[in-house]
C-alpha cells in the first residue's frame, strides 16, 4: 500500500492511531491542548464541504429533534442501567457519561460515513444548547453535585462556533477532496494517537473490573448504535439519514465526561469513559467500513 493509499483510508489512520496511542502512551505533554485543537481541525474540515445556509428548515429540524431523542433518551437511559450495577465510584462516572451531551465528533464522523454533514451540524449544536440546562441537573438529581456549565460553554465556542467561521475561509482555499480526506484522517489519527495513550492506565487496574466495563461499553456503545440502526433501516430511512442517528445513538463527549470525573471526584469515577473511549474508536472503524457497502 502506497503512502498516499495509508493517508486516504480512514479505517488504516484510525487504527494506527490507537495501536500507536497504546503502545507509547500518547504525548507526554499538552495532551487536552493537542486533542482539542486535533477535533477543531477536524470540524473546520468537515464543514468546508458544507453550505450552512443548508442547516435549516423543518426538515432539519425534526432530524435533530430525532437526534437529541436517541442521544439523550435511548443512550442516557441505556447508560444509566448500566451503572446501577456498579459500585459508587463507578456508578459516578457512568452518570456523568450519560448527562454528558453527543461527542462533536459525530460531524466529521457523518461526513466520512456519507451521512449529511449540515443536518449532523445543527443536530450537534442543540444537543449541546440542551446539554447547558440538562447536564447541570442531572449530575445534580443522580450524584448530589451540579456539574458547572462553563466546560460546556466553552466546548462550545472552541468546538462548534470556532471551526463554523475558519471552515468559510478553508472553502475558499478550494482544497480538493483528496487533500481534504488525507487531512481530516490525519487530524483524526492525532486525537485518537492522544486520547487513547493518555488512558491506557485505565487498561492495567483490576481485570475484572476492566471486563465489566468493557462489556457495559460493548452494550451501550454497539448495541444502541446496532439496534438504532436495525430498526431504522427496517422503516426504510435512507443511509444519509441513519448515519447521523446511529451516530448520536452511540456516542457521548468522553473526553468532557473523563475531564469533569477528575475535576470533580478522583481518577477511579473517570475510568468507564476511558475505557469506553477505546471502544467508540473499534465502533467508528467497524461503522465505515459497514456503511462502506450500504446502500
Amino acid at each position: 500500500m502506497r503512502p498516499a493509499d495509508v493517508l486516504q483510508s480512514y479505517a488504516t489512520m484510525m487504527l494506527l492511531g490507537l495501536v500507536l496511542g497504546l503502545l507509547s502512551g500518547g504525548f507526554p505533554l499538552y495532551t487536552k491542548e493537542i486533542s482539542m485543537a486535533s477535533l477543531a481541525v477536524l470540524m473546520t474540515l468537515s464543514l468546508s464541504t458544507v453550505t450552512l445556509g443548508e442547516a435549516g428548515g423543518k426538515e432539519h429540524i425534526k432530524h435533530s429533534a430525532g437526534a437529541l431523542f436517541v442521544n439523550y433518551v435511548l443512550l442516557t437511559g441505556v447508560i444509566l442501567a448500566i451503572g446501577l450495577f456498579f459500585s459508587r465510584d463507578y456508578w459516578w462516572g457512568w452518570v456523568l457519561m450519560a448527562a454528558a451531551p453527543s461527542a462533536v465528533s459525530v460531524v466529521p464522523f457523518t461526513t466520512i460515513m456519507g451521512g449529511q454533514t449540515d443536518k449532523a451540524l445543527l443536530a450537534t449544536a442543540v444537543n449541546y444548547v440542551v446539554a447547558l440546562a440538562l447536564m447541570p441537573l442531572l449530575t445534580l438529581l443522580l450524584v448530589g453535585s451540579a456539574v458547572s456549565t462553563a466546560s460546556l460553554v466553552y466546548s462550545l465556542l472552541v468546538l462548534i462556533v470556532l471551526p463554523m467561521a475558519a471552515s468559510r475561509l478553508v472553502m475558499r482555499l478550494g482544497i480538493g477532496k483528496p487533500v481534504n480526506t488525507s487531512l481530516i484522517n490525519i487530524s483524526f489519527a492525532v486525537l485518537i494517537f492522544a486520547v487513547t495513550g493518555a488512558n491506557r492506565e485505565a487498561f492495567v487496574g483490576d481485570p475484572l473490573i476492566v471486563l465489566a466495563i468493557s462489556l457495559g461499553g460493548v452494550m451501550r456503545t454497539f448495541g444502541t448504535g446496532l439496534s438504532t440502526e436495525f430498526v431504522l433501516k427496517k422503516l426504510g430511512v435512507p443511509k444519509q439519514s441513519r448515519v447521523t442517528y446511529v451516530l448520536f445513538a452511540s456516542y457521548k463527549n468522553l473526553g468532557l465526561t473523563a475531564t469533569l470525573a477528575i475535576a470533580l471526584f478522583q481518577p477511579i469515577v473517570a475510568v468507564p469513559a476511558t475505557i469506553c473511549i477505546v471502544l467508540e474508536i473499534v465502533w467508528a472503524i467497524f461503522l465505515v467500513r459497514y456503511y462502506r457497502g450500504a446502500a
